[in-house]
């Protein structure tokens, strides 16, 4: 395998359909494979649901609200691929990202966002009436070229699986929250500062590669709302700490 994408999942069935839909349709290479990392969604997702080529669904069987660092974990440790490409289930990925990293032969490489929704029949819309409908806060809009810019985040990343190994991923301390921890607190924050530390001694190089896409949540979302249209799920910003299980 050249790629193993690998998205947490929890409780966002319907978003795993509509990503399914547009992975298909790309028509990818055989050697690109798909992890869904459940963590503890109910029902849990069911592979026989979803068509699509070199899925695997992978249970962290623990039963915690939200640990994404360590589902992350578990999707790299089953991956097969020479990269590990990491994702939310709420940012859609471009087929131009996804054929960047497949001739990629670097490091790490990251992903401006845009914000768009992807539609029940797995396509990617930029249209306002579309984002308003899903709570798109119009203030968010930039003029210019920017316009929807939603920044590059930490959590979207290609990297090759031997550098998140030699770093041994996520670290395990910082998974435990039971939500997204936010003042540079959570996984994503440490696990990219940890690379950076390491970055130098070992020559790695970090690049920018093409856009990426996200759904209207959170701060880009005219409520907060982080579950829009019941795609994803609400304990992003819920104080539910975890115990520390692998």
């Amino acid at each position: 395998m050249k790629i193993s994408m690998i998205i947490p999942v929890l409780d966002s069935h319907k978003a795993v359909g509509r990503q399914v839909k547009h992975f298909n349709m790309m028509n990818l290479p055989d050697d690109i494979e798909f992890i869904f990392v459940d963590d503890g969604s109910n029902p849990p997702l069911n592979i026989a649901r979803y068509n699509l080529k070199n899925l695997s669904i992978y249970a962290t069987n623990d039963k915690r609200p939200w640990t994404q660092g360590l589902a992350r974990n578990l999707g790299a440790k089953m991956a097969k691929g020479e990269y590990l490409f990491m994702t939310d289930i709420d940012h859609i990925i471009s087929k131009e990202a996804i054929d960047a990293v497949y001739n990629f032969t670097g490091d790490k490489m990251v992903f401006p966002r845009y914000i768009a929704v992807l539609t029940i029949g797995g396509r990617i819309r930029q249209d306002f009436s579309i984002l308003t409908a899903y709570g798109f806060d119009m203030s968010k809009y930039r003029r210019g070229r920017r316009r929807l810019y939603a920044s590059t985040h930490g959590n979207t990343f290609a990297i090759k699986a031997s550098i998140f190994h030699s770093l041994n991923g996520y670290d395990p301390r910082r998974c435990v929250y039971g939500f997204h921890a936010l003042a540079k607190r959570g996984e994503d924050c440490y696990f990219n500062t940890h690379f950076n530390h390491n970055a130098a001694e070992n020559g790695w190089k970090t690049v920018i590669g093409p856009s990426i896409y996200m759904f209207p949540v959170g701060r880009f979302n005219i409520t907060g709302d982080n579950n829009p249209k019941g795609l994803f799920h609400s304990l992003s910003y819920e104080s539910v700490k975890q115990p520390l299980l692998e």
